[in-house]
């Protein structure tokens, strides 16, 4: 029974050993890999810079030649037609937003013209109702019921309770 108690104990500190062994290796790798990451990002922010700078050249490269061009031309086209020729495009474009800009303008007016309509027919529509309310309630308060309010008025039972309930609410 010693020798196996001596068997394990022997068997868990190798294994401790190795547990030990294997965290020390892990946070080395854990570390080189935190210096390799920083290397890498220095990299990036290097490559991001070159790219920039990069752009930059080529956008400045791109007005030199622009600048020749335009000096090569003025020599051979007056100025006047020039510009005209590099105008028109644009122009045309701004028709085009123009023309779409008018017939947007156009259906907004026919919309709010049928809103127009819309909330004309709803007011009429509330004007009239306004007077059978005030009928109701007026019945309502000389002491009538629901039902003989409604046969009064030829409207539904319904109707007249809805608007003594909302009258109640509002009071």
């Amino acid at each position: 029974m010693n020798e196996t108690m001596l068997l394990i104990g022997g068997l868990a500190a190798a294994l401790l050993i190795v547990v030990l062994y294997m965290a020390v290796r892990d946070r080395e790798t854990g570390r080189k890999l935190a210096m390799m990451e920083a290397g890498i990002d220095g990299v990036n922010r290097e490559v991001f810079k070159l790219a920039k700078e990069v752009e930059k050249l080529r956008k400045q490269m791109h007005e030199e030649m622009m600048r020749f061009e335009l000096e090569q031309r003025q020599e051979h086209e007056p100025s006047e037609h020039l510009i005209n020729k590099k105008l028109q495009p644009f122009v045309l474009q701004i028709q085009h937003l123009q023309e779409r800009v008018d017939a947007m303008s156009e259906e907004i007016g026919e919309r709010v013209e049928q809103l127009d309509g819309k909330v004309r027919q709803v007011a009429f529509a509330a004007d009239h109702a306004a007077p059978d309310e005030q009928k109701i309630l007026q019945l309502h308060a000389q002491g009538l019921d629901s039902e003989t309010i409604a046969k009064q008025l030829r409207l539904g039972k319904g109707e007249v309770e809805l608007v003594l309930k909302f009258s109640k609410i509002h009071a």
